[in-house]
């Protein structure tokens, strides 16, 4: 499925990082507002099918209480403390990971275009992604878990991380001089 228009956080896009058992996944976060109730309801519906998969292939005809819910509610982890960000709230999340790095395209008004530059995207960027919901039995858990196949930049937002573009740190610094220095507007050149 592609998904509404999300808020990407945690992306492990280019790299693989290691989930809570150590195995390397490539993954992110992925929020949504609960205002969005037509998002909320396509991600539901999946959801939904998947665990009629379960129920019939690996659960015995039937649900299980899960450990973890597919799509999990922020404001519920802000109040019982497990996150601390206010990003959180008013939002439903949802994790999606993949063995194999996901495709990463841009929108640009004719056709994606593939993303090569990893500082492009980035934890507050607005984003589709192609997940796939599915059910699982592992260890005795089981679930709903979602894959990641592809992600779109939509648009940048606002950076989670806090960190600044470079062309916005030093939009200030971009006079050159005469003598081929880089002007300094505060007067503190090092050079």
């Amino acid at each position: 499925m592609i998904t509404p228009i999300m808020r990407l956080s945690f992306p492990a896009l280019f790299e693989p990082k290691a989930n809570p058992s150590g195995k390397m996944k490539y993954g992110c976060s992925l929020l949504i507002s609960k205002d969005d109730v037509a998002g909320v309801k396509q991600l539901q519906d999946a959801i939904q099918k998947a665990m009629q998969k379960g129920k019939e292939t690996l659960w015995s005809n039937k649900i299980p209480a899960f450990r973890y819910q597919p799509l999990r509610d922020g404001d519920a982890e802000l109040a019982s403390g497990e996150k601390t960000d206010p990003v959180y709230k008013n939002t439903f999340f949802l994790n999606a990971s993949a063995d194999t790095a996901p495709g990463i395209v841009m929108a640009t008004g004719s056709g994606p275009k593939p993303i090569l530059d990893v500082s492009a995207i980035f934890a507050g960027c607005w984003v589709r992604a192609d997940i796939n919901a599915f059910p699982y039995k592992n260890s005795g858990n089981c679930g709903v878990g979602w894959g990641l196949n592809n992600v779109l930049l939509v648009k940048e937002g606002e950076r989670l991380d806090g960190r600044m573009r470079a062309t916005d740190a030093f939009a200030n610094y971009d006079v050159v001089e005469e003598d081929g220095a880089t002007g300094d507007p505060a007067g503190d050149d090092i050079m």
